[in-house]
């Protein structure tokens, strides 16, 4: 199912979903957007390491733990709304995330594949979901979203973050 199937983008939820491009399925998209795309940044991220471009912004290795952290939030979200969930899911303090994540023991060869891996389970949740699934709808947060609105956040959230690396942070590599 492509975004063009969506009945609603939700709120705030839209930043990311926007970011995909129009043609591709959920799936397809998914595909494109998985770890070998993310590692191609590799040389650049390790050429910052640590740099951040503002006082109390997160260095790479944040950013990418931040990454695989909402994944597996939004994978859960998911999964409990493709099965028929009618409880309000909660919402997620990205800052307490960071804050405790530890990151920054991490290899950044650790967090690549860790991202991979996620991914791969997105992929593979997602190769199983009908239509029907993928229009079932529920409650995160306080908003309305539905699986197939959820995995187009999912391929949209790294697109984002990656933009923000590309624009704020790589100036940094050339100095």
């Amino acid at each position: 199912m492509k975004k063009s199937d969506l009945s609603y983008i939700p709120e705030f939820y839209d930043t990311y979903i926007n970011k995909v491009e129009d043609e591709l399925t959920v799936n397809q998209a998914l595909r494109a957007y998985d770890g070998d795309w993310l590692s191609k940044e590799k040389d650049n991220f390790l050429k910052l390491g640590d740099q951040v471009y503002a006082p109390n912004k997160w260095s790479v290795k944040d950013i990418l733990q931040h990454m695989i952290d909402t994944e597996r939030v939004f994978n859960y979200r998911t999964l409990c709304i493709a099965r028929g969930e009618r409880a309000e899911l909660p919402g997620m303090d990205e800052q307490l995330y960071a804050q405790n994540h530890q990151a920054h023991k991490r290899s950044l060869d650790s967090l690549l594949q860790e991202f991979t891996l996620v991914r791969e389970a997105t992929i593979v949740m997602f190769q199983h979901f009908d239509k029907d699934m993928m229009l079932r709808e529920g409650t995160c947060f306080q908003k309305k979203v539905s699986v197939l609105s959820l995995g187009f956040t999912m391929v949209g959230h790294p697109i984002h973050h990656l933009s923000i690396l590309k624009e704020r942070y790589y100036p940094l590599i050339a100095k």
